[in-house]
């Protein structure tokens, strides 16, 4: 709806002179934020003026009235920025006067350390009252929310499903995460499901609840692992990956009498095959209870509506919003070629780079690669927390490394136990015990949980300095930091491409709600990356991945049905059908053992026409009738390839006709039992990895499954972990070179 601040802030922005002005303020507003150890300016952009920022103030005051969210980031810009370049008292009185009427009180709160105290009167009381105006109590104490947060918690008591769509460092788990435990403090009894896409999220979320329940801890159960309470709690809460919950869907009772769902990380629907999990998941929570609620949380997703969609939740409530609570700087980091001790910043803006400085420093920059982007963040990100993005597990280990020469030894309380805790439980020669000590450290998928959490808990209390990180922290967990690196839109070895929406997820780590009002990304030689993503901010738009495999590779699922019902497949046949292929498939199957494929095809949100849908149905009903698998095996392995379940079902079969119970039924692994599980192993590489092991050409891997079943046994005999990787470690000794 047209209004007069809309009309003039049309205006405002339209003015060649208004977007110089500000290129100016921010450029010392960056500059005024950076703590760097031996940088100094040798050239900038000329220092702004009390006029020209006068005239912004001004400008600002419009904005905050105005209904377009680009607007309100600019007037949210303008008052950080002011606070962090000025020292005026009636600067500060202005930009508080900004943050107060866009509702954002707890950068509020922040941005009063940066002047004055004194307000005038009517400031004071407006600001007061507003704040009021947003306040709820949360644990017992009053906070005063953004406005988001507000909008959002005005709608979450609703009986419908909600949909939240904001940035990263918007705030919105901690409002879903209060309603969580305004529910579970008010029912008499209730089941509470919270799905996120990682364990370290879990972990999480598990503290947080734990932390806010704690009061009435005897009767509420908050657990990660999807098995029945021995105490029968009447309170409970599971806080499950997907894959747990397809566990405790098919082995916790209290699965029938879930009343509230949370989705974490919603846009994970869309992510091939665990996106297919999480919808079968969400499909039969709500066929258990059709009265449960369900509250989807994503990014900055548009169309968010879909999710709920896709599982038949038609009428979801969605709240959505762009505006970040902290002003987010992304900061193009480029290098001189005529002097390798100078690095040129500019401010990654509008599609254009807006020049923030020049700097010299001690060090030189003529380097290449993880060397050049740990020198880059060794320099840049000095007072405060920091995540360096790494391609993968070796190069997250050798930044560490880089960044933990010469540095000072920490002597936090959290950094000395994470140290005990590596040298006495992983092993007493891991490398990252000494990179911990000076406040660096590394996390990938691939390491033990509890070190995972260590880390994390010790970057979070300020110990570390740096956390060299895989894409396993794009994802949820909350580790405010005040700066991030990155050097490439790519992961792995092999430079695959970055989803633009899991990079936009990452850079937004740098600035949290409550913990910074600024912070910045820093692209390093962001010119010469493959692609530049982050220039433009977009929302992204939500998949669900199932519509797209059956609109890109319906045809292949289709011919994969048609021979499961012809019986002309065999377990090396597989290698033909994408792995999404093959999941979508076993989702079919299983809808078909319940008679219910017809209601999935049927969604409009998948758009399948009429004679395409009669074709799965018949294939797909032919196919089970073939293939006799049980539906309990189906219900709940679907997602392993039915090709790879038809081959073990037929080989369990054989076995059992010729009496060879002994070779299916796994023994007691404290005895003697390798030659059993050597045997068990074998079997899953060779039908559900599709490895092969036969002559010559399978030694290798033969060699690999051996060492498996070791580590396996280990592991179930309870030996310590710091054992297992000594066995990892004899394994690698003797690979060939």
């Amino acid at each position: 709806m047209a209004t007069f601040a809309n009309e003039v802030s049309i205006e405002i922005k339209e003015s060649e002179g208004f977007w110089c002005d500000l290129a100016k303020l921010r450029a010392c507003g960056v500059r005024a934020g950076l703590s760097m150890r031996s940088g100094a300016y040798i050239s900038s952009p000329e220092d702004i003026s009390i006029e020209v920022i006068s005239r912004l103030l001004s400008s600002a005051s419009v904005f905050v009235q105005s209904s377009d969210e680009e607007s309100k980031d600019l007037a949210l810009q303008i008052a950080v920025f002011t606070a962090l370049t000025s020292s005026y008292s009636e600067f500060h009185e202005a930009v508080q006067h900004i943050l107060a009427g866009l509702g954002n009180f707890p950068g509020l709160a922040k941005i009063k350390a940066y002047g004055s105290e004194l307000l005038s009167f009517q400031t004071y009381i407006r600001n007061a009252l507003l704040a009021k105006i947003n306040t709820v109590e949360v644990a017992g104490k009053e906070v005063a929310l953004t406005q988001f947060q507000f909008d959002v918690w005005n709608v979450i008591d609703d009986e419908k499903s909600l949909a939240i769509s904001a940035p990263t460092s918007a705030g919105k788990s901690f409002v879903v995460l209060e309603y969580i435990c305004r529910c579970v403090l008010s029912a008499s009894s209730i089941v509470v499901v919270y799905v996120a896409p990682t364990r370290a999220l879990l972990s999480e979320i598990q503290m947080k609840l734990s932390r806010q329940l704690a009061a009435q801890k005897n009767e509420i159960r908050i657990t990660t692992i999807p098995v029945v309470d021995a105490e029968d709690k009447p309170k409970q809460i599971f806080v499950l990956t997907q894959e747990r919950a397809q566990i405790f869907i098919s082995s916790v009772a209290s699965a029938a009498n879930v009343n509230l769902v949370v989705v974490d990380e919603a846009q994970s629907i869309g992510d091939d095959g665990r996106g297919l999990i999480l919808q079968d998941v969400l499909e039969k929570l709500r066929e258990l209870n059709p009265g449960t609620k369900f509250v989807f949380l994503a990014p900055g997703a548009e169309n968010m509506g879909l999710v709920g969609r896709s599982f038949g939740v038609e009428d979801s409530i969605v709240k959505s919003t762009a505006l970040s609570p902290v002003v987010q700087n992304r900061i193009n980091v480029k290098f001189n070629e005529g002097d390798e001790h100078r690095l040129d910043l500019f401010l990654v803006s509008h599609g254009s780079d807006e020049a923030i400085g020049s700097f010299v420093f001690d060090r030189g920059f003529a380097l290449s690669g993880e060397a050049r982007l740990a020198a880059v963040a060794k320099e840049l990100g000095q007072g405060g927390r920091s995540l360096v993005y790494a391609t993968g597990p070796s190069n997250a280990e050798s930044l560490a490394n880089l960044l933990a020469v010469n540095g000072d030894i920490k002597l936090a309380p959290s950094i000395s136990d994470l140290v005990k805790f590596i040298e006495q439980n992983i092993h007493k020669s891991y490398s990252l015990a000494n990179y911990v000590r000076h406040g660096v450290a590394f996390h990938y998928g691939n390491m033990p949980s509890l070190l995972k959490e260590g880390i994390e808990n010790a970057f979070r209390e300020g110990g570390l300095d740096y956390l060299c990180c895989t894409t396993t922290l794009f994802q949820g967990v909350n580790l405010p930091a005040k700066s991030v690196f990155i050097d490439t839109p790519s992961r792995g070895n092999g430079g695959e491409p970055l989803d633009e929406a899991s990079l936009w997820n990452f850079a937004g780590r740098a600035g949290r709600l409550g913990e910074e009002i600024i912070g910045n990304v820093f692209l390093v030689d962001y010119d010469n990356w493959q692609s530049q993503p982050l220039t433009f901010k977009k929302p992204f738009e939500l998949k669900i991945a199932f519509r797209d495999v059956i609109k890109e590779e319906g045809d292949v699922v289709l011919e994969l049905l048609r021979r499961l019902s012809k019986g002309n497949i065999e377990i090396q046949d597989a290698k033909e059908f994408s792995e999404k292929a093959a999941a979508v498939a076993g989702l079919l199957l299983l809808r078909a053992s319940q008679n219910n494929l017809d209601v999935l095809l049927r969604r409009d949100v998948y758009g399948i026409p009429q004679n395409d849908q009669n074709e799965i149905l018949e294939a797909s009903g032919q196919a089970l009738a073939k293939l006799k698998l049980p539906e309990s095996v189906l219900f709940s392995s679907w997602m392993v390839s039915p090709i790879a379940l038809t081959g073990m079902h037929k080989r369990i079969q054989e076995k059992i006709k010729k009496k060879l119970f002994k070779e299916l039924i796994p023994v007691n692994p404290s005895y003697e039992s390798y030659s059993v599980y050597n045997s068990i192993v074998m079997r899953m590489y060779k039908y559900f990895g599709g490895a092969q092991l036969a002559g010559e050409e399978g030694r290798k891997m033969r060699g690999f499954v051996n060492h498996v079943t070791v580590v396996s046994l280990q592991w179930m005999r309870g030996e310590p972990l710091s054992k297992l990787i000594g066995e990892a470690v004899k394994y690698r000794k003797k690979m060939p070179k």
